[in-house]
């Protein structure tokens, strides 16, 4: 790695450049979004994502070496930045002085994504950026098809979301940015089954499982705390499943629900419930 000058000015173009893109209106603009720490940007290398741009402060330049030839390898100059500087280009406190900038995820097609006999987790209208890398991680985590972010959901590229993934978002196959109504119609074209999580749903998650109404084939939509799922998935919902809970507890947040509907399923399907394959 050639040394070169480093950036010392947290007022420069680039600083700024960086720092834009923290906004989704300056994501969009630009194409490009902002990966922070040492994993993610692992992931991302690792991935083949594209890699724009790679800055180290001195101590990550010592401490990654591995970061560093496989951004060269991929043809990427990492550049070097003052710890103020990175701090600056930063969105959290603490970026372990690594940060990239990489182009904008492609996404899935939502037709294969319904073809891999996995669950799918479909997201309707969940805004909390934790909650969306969270799940993100745990659909890795269990070996889950993928997940869909419909309209309204938190951007994919949200510094929150990316960094609650670990890396998972380079990874796990993402459809985001489309309606209920595609879903809804994609779903009925694969022939699988319509899954809906909500309190007041009709079977408990255990005796759903067990009983086999809810298998590792349906598509499982969670909704947010604030507004839960909307009218559309509910109508069309072949079955509606309620996480059960201690008496007086009203809700989950849509995290911990994905949790536990995507690892009873798994139990479920290692314990043989869904025949001799289960999945994954």
């Amino acid at each position: 790695m050639d040394h070169g000058d480093r950036l010392t000015s947290t007022a420069s173009d680039r600083v700024k450049a960086v720092r834009s893109l923290h906004d989704r209106q300056g994501r969009r603009k630009a194409g490009r979004f902002v990966v922070e720490g040492p994993q993610a940007v692992r992931s991302a290398l690792s991935a083949g994502v594209v890699v724009h741009d790679l800055y180290l402060d001195d101590g990550a330049r010592d401490a990654f070496p591995d970061i560093v030839d496989a951004a060269e390898a991929s043809g990427v100059r990492p550049a070097l930045a003052q710890d103020r500087v990175l701090a600056a280009m930063a969105e959290t406190n603490s970026p372990q002085g690594v940060l990239a900038v990489c182009g904008l995820l492609k996404g899935a097609d939502l037709h294969d994504l319904l073809a891999v006999s996995a669950p799918v987790v479909i997201l309707d209208r969940v805004s909390d950026p934790g909650n969306v890398g969270t799940i993100l991680r745990t659909a890795e985590a269990v070996g889950a098809a993928g997940v869909v972010l419909t309209s309204g959901c938190a951007d994919v590229h949200n510094g929150k979301v990316v960094r609650a993934t670990t890396g998972s978002v380079f990874r796990v196959p993402i459809v985001f940015d489309v309606s209920m109504d595609e879903v809804v119609a994609a779903v009925r074209g694969a022939g699988r089954a319509l899954v809906v999580a909500t309190g007041d749903g009709d079977e408990d998650l255990f005796s759903a499982v067990d009983s086999r109404m809810a298998c590792p084939r349906a598509c499982w939509v969670i909704g947010s705390e604030a507004q839960g799922v909307g009218a559309l998935a509910r109508a069309e919902a072949d079955l509606t499943v309620r996480i059960p809970m201690a008496e007086g507890v009203e809700s989950l947040n849509a995290g911990i629900s994905a949790a536990a509907i995507l690892y009873v399923l798994a139990h479920g399907a290692r314990s043989g419930a869904f025949g001799p394959h289960g999945f994954r």
